[in-house]
């Protein structure tokens, strides 16, 4: 049977001990997570605070299910949409139906999810022919095939005529590749519920009979070497990792650690606008780098050659040479004003306003994930001091996580970002 679920929300508090949400070995197994992965959640008073990371954590007994909470809405569906969304993009995983999150996917398990979009992306890979890569093989047959083993035949088969000794080379699907595949889809069988998924299980089972089973299968997929012929592998690989990482970890180094499935929604809906916004700008003859790090802020006064904190912005838009716009993305709450303008938090406009004084742009941006405590919100933009001859301008924006175009709201004219919607 499969283990029960809790579901909770990014920076929600969970109560610990007798009737609370956890209790008090779960609330130890996550501090101890909490050691790997700093800011994972905080330890108080019979309680439990989580931050920014969201996912899935294997508790034993239970699978802990964390959603990301953008604004007031703390609706389970709504958060599990946006968090395959931004996976789909951060990680080009066009599994789901027609590209998008529907409405279905939404109401399951976030693991069930992920099982089934497993199964879909191992489907396709089935269908599209498996790997077979020669192995060698060892056996008595009654014809020769390959190479005869002289040793072998003088010893056991000296007086038999229609037996032979023969070393060859057989083509198979029992290769590194496909055991990572199948140990991946056996430790998902209690989690291949519902008809299609079951259906699903079943079927690749079948495709996968001949592959041998690997315990070690997460250590044998960090191992493999991916080439041209096992490019079309790379998305159901990925779903593999992920589903091995979480229901089949490999313990021998010894550690504690709880298997989890988590990530930093900072760094998740960076690589996502970023993977959005580079297909839009590619169109636009526009090149668009992330985490750039060609200027730094300062130079030591005795040494003018040594150049001292790095900047690395989030985005930078390039046309040709020229700096278009350089922009951050931000995973937190945006609020407006009484008369309806967007306020950011003042240490973003710090660092961007160090970013306009370095790189030679006239427009710098904040991007913010959309809630419905923006509505109403007019476009925003601050102009910031004088750089030399150019005076840029500070946009904010925010993008609509909650559809699948992921579209840009209260976007004024003008902003180079705006153009690419």
């Amino acid at each position: 049977m499969a283990p029960h679920m809790l579901t909770a929300g990014e920076h929600q508090t969970l109560s610990v001990g007798d009737g609370g949400d956890l209790t008090s070995a779960e609330a130890a197994v996550l501090a101890s997570l909490a050691q790997q992965r700093r800011g994972f959640c905080t330890l108080g008073h019979r309680s439990l605070k989580l931050a920014q990371y969201v996912g899935l954590v294997n508790l034993g007994g239970r699978v802990l299910e964390v959603l990301p909470k953008i604004g007031e809405d703390a609706d389970a569906a709504k958060g599990r949409g946006t968090l395959l969304r931004l996976l789909r993009l951060a990680y080009d995983l066009p599994v789901f139906e027609h590209g998008g999150v529907g409405h279905g996917l939404q109401q399951r398990d976030l693991l069930d999810v992920f099982v089934l979009a497993y199964l879909r992306a191992l489907l396709q890979l089935v269908r599209a022919g498996l790997l077979r890569r020669y192995r060698t093989e060892e056996d008595d047959l009654g014809v020769v095939r390959g190479r005869m083993m002289l040793g072998r035949q003088v010893a056991v088969h000296a007086m038999r005529i229609d037996r032979v000794a023969c070393r060859f080379d057989e083509l198979s699907i029992d290769n590194p590749w496909n055991q990572v595949l199948k140990a991946a889809l056996f430790a998902a069988r209690p989690w291949a519920r519902g008809l299609e998924s079951g259906r699903l299980w079943l079927e690749m089972a079948a495709a996968l009979d001949g592959v041998s089973v690997r315990r070690d299968a997460l250590e044998l997929l960090a191992m493999l070497v991916p080439d041209r012929q096992v490019h079309h592998y790379t998305g159901a690989l990925r779903w593999a990792g992920w589903i091995l990482k979480l229901l089949s970890p490999d313990l021998r180094g010894g550690g504690s650690q709880a298997p989890e499935l988590l990530f930093d929604m900072n760094r998740l809906f960076e690589a996502s606008v970023a993977a959005l916004l580079r297909r839009r700008a590619f169109a636009a003859g526009w090149h668009l780098s992330a985490q750039d790090d060609g200027f730094n802020l300062a130079t030591l006064e005795s040494e003018p050659g040594r150049s001292y904190f790095r900047l690395r912005p989030d985005l930078v838009l390039r046309e040709g040479t020229r700096v278009l716009v350089v922009a951050d993305t931000k995973w937190s709450r945006l609020e407006i004003d009484r008369v309806g303008r967007l306020v950011p938090d003042v240490a973003h406009v710090y660092q961007l306003h160090a970013y306009a004084s370095v790189y030679p742009c006239e427009e710098v941006t904040l991007i913010y994930p959309w809630h419905r405590g923006l509505e109403g919100a007019h476009p925003t933009a601050f102009r910031l001091p004088a750089c030399g001859t150019r005076q840029p301008m500070l946009r904010i924006i925010c993008i609509d996580v909650a559809g699948d175009d992921m579209p840009f709201r209260v976007v004024g004219s003008g902003c180079y970002l705006g153009r690419l919607t």
